[in-house]
């Protein structure tokens, strides 16, 4: 059988077995010696009878020994005592066994252990007399069920210690394994980018409330420098805008002033397409600072995803076909409340994003699974390397350029992060024989649920 990795399910285990072992390594000796001790006892117990009986013999002789003997075994003062007076030929004299006990040894102050017909343990000693009468006195001796009976209490005890110390430690160790799911749990969806998350801190103050503490003071300083990052580059943009707009405009008027034919025609409408793409970078890097702010006041109305799909697939089409490379498409109806232009605009940068990036034609599926609306874009290329999934989707990340000629300004993935997070969805990538992105939304807002 396997033993789980988890420390905890280990400890679980290990522990009472510990326990056990302890238990065990302590009562045993103790057993041990009470059964040394009561062995002791029992053999002063009968010496000191052998000692009264022969005082009895040379006091009054043979026959008043025998009526000692017959005596005592009607008194039943002791019913495990054993007494057996043979004269010098054999014969029985008196006592309580009906023959001498098979492996009883014959000879004077010989001691003995052995085990009768009906399954007892025999101790005790002979005492062999001037006439060559030999008494046997002995005891039933009450080790073996002392011995059977500790020993199943030991068990027992071993059992309910092992039962008890588990249980207790499994209480414990799934205690501790809750709190610190939960802490894995709020840390992933920090690093999945719900950045105002933070570890929950009890009341109790312990090692665990101390490490969720730091690890918030850690997230806080994180998040402060990512917020830090964000504006200045989103203080740029809206500071280049301006410029940019007016140089692109005063390109498009020399652009209208210069006849066609003109070498100078060509530069500036190449740099008029040059700033025109700037400018969409910046609006993008302005639109994607909104959504990450919350402010942005988009009307959600009820559409068809799939309606929106085929918009932007038609839109994408000629541009696949110019590159030798298709799309295809196998959209269900799936009706939600979305802001139809950012979820257009969502397409829009998957689509490209896979005609740019990625290699092969495209598949586009839209459909419902598990009460989710489901948009996935699949290109046909070389994927991205592993460690670059987690990744693709922050802002100015580029994989290598060896995915594609064109680098991109790395805003479109990111701003379809941002799109699905205002849409309370979530995005993911992964490798299936090319890049698979796919955007999973709640068919209800989360206050419509919780309503």
């Amino acid at each position: 059988m396997r033993i789980p990795a988890s420390p905890f399910y280990r400890f679980a285990i290990a522990l009472p077995l510990a326990v056990a072992c302890i238990v065990g390594a302590v009562f045993y000796p103790l057993l041990r010696d009470a059964e040394r001790h009561i062995r002791a006892e029992v053999r002063a117990a009968i010496e000191q009878e052998i000692l009264a009986l022969d005082a009895r013999f040379h006091d009054h002789g043979l026959e008043a020994l025998r009526r000692e003997v017959d005596a005592r075994i009607r008194s039943a003062v002791d019913a495990d005592a054993i007494y057996l007076l043979l004269g010098g030929d054999g014969t029985r004299l008196a006592g309580n066994l009906a023959a001498w006990p098979e492996g009883a040894p014959a000879s004077d102050a010989k001691w003995f252990r052995l085990k009768d017909a009906g399954g007892h343990y025999i101790e005790g000693e002979v005492f062999v007399l001037f006439g060559g009468e030999r008494l046997l006195v002995g005891r039933r001796s009450p080790l073996a069920a002392f011995r059977g009976s500790m020993i199943n209490r030991m068990w027992w005890s071993a059992t309910l210690i092992i039962l008890v110390s588990g249980l207790l430690t499994w209480v414990f160790m799934a205690h501790l394994h809750r709190r610190l799911s939960s802490m894995a749990a709020a840390a992933r969806r920090i690093q999945e980018g719900a950045l105002s998350d933070r570890l929950h801190v009890g009341a109790g103050g312990d090692e665990l409330d101390e490490l969720a503490l730091r690890f918030n003071q850690a997230f806080d300083e994180i998040a402060r420098r990512i917020e830090s990052t964000q504006h200045v580059s989103t203080a740029l943009a809206h500071d280049m805008r301006r410029p940019l707009t007016a140089l692109h405009n005063a390109l498009e008027e020399a652009l209208a002033e210069t006849p066609r034919d003109d070498p100078l025609h060509q530069r500036l409408e190449a740099l008029a397409g040059q700033t025109a793409e700037q400018l969409h970078t910046f609006a993008a890097l302005l639109r994607l600072a909104r959504l990450e702010a919350g402010a942005w006041q988009g009307e959600r109305i009820e559409c068809d995803l799939a309606e929106i799909a085929a918009d932007a697939i038609e839109l994408y089409a000629p541009l696949a076909e110019r590159h030798g490379r298709t799309i295809s498409a196998r959209l269900s109806p799936t009706r939600l409340a979305v802001d139809r232009a950012l979820v257009f605009q969502l397409l829009q940068n998957l689509l490209e994003n896979a005609l740019h990036h990625g290699g092969g034609n495209i598949e586009v599926t839209v459909g419902e699974r598990q009460a989710a609306a489901c948009i996935t874009v699949r290109d046909h290329g070389t994927g991205v390397p592993e460690a670059a999934l987690a990744r693709i989707f922050e802002r100015f990340y580029q994989v290598d350029a060896s995915r594609s000629g064109d680098s991109g300004s790395g805003i479109g993935l990111a701003l379809v992060k941002g799109i699905t997070q205002a849409h309370a969805g979530q995005v993911r990538a992964s490798n299936r024989g090319g890049l698979e992105i796919e955007v999973v939304l709640p068919l209800k807002p989360p206050a419509a649920a919780a309503a």
